[in-house]
């Protein structure tokens, strides 16, 4: 029944397209403290963070 309950919350439009908004906030803010400071191991995850958030959005949703 949880199960059932949580997929019809994340099927929502705008549920996706504030966890989407969140990620892609953390992962640019990664990546330009990544750049400033030299570390590119943290470029190299704000860019995979950045991929997860455009997997998330909204427009991920099939039917």
């Amino acid at each position: 029944m949880m199960r059932g309950l949580l997929a019809g919350w994340w099927a929502r439009p705008a549920v996706r397209w504030r966890a989407a908004a969140g990620v892609a906030v953390i992962g640019t803010a990664l990546a330009v403290l990544g750049v400033f400071t030299g570390r590119w191991g943290v470029v190299i995850l704000a860019i995979v963070l950045l991929g997860i958030a455009a997997a998330l959005g909204p427009a991920r949703i099939r039917r």
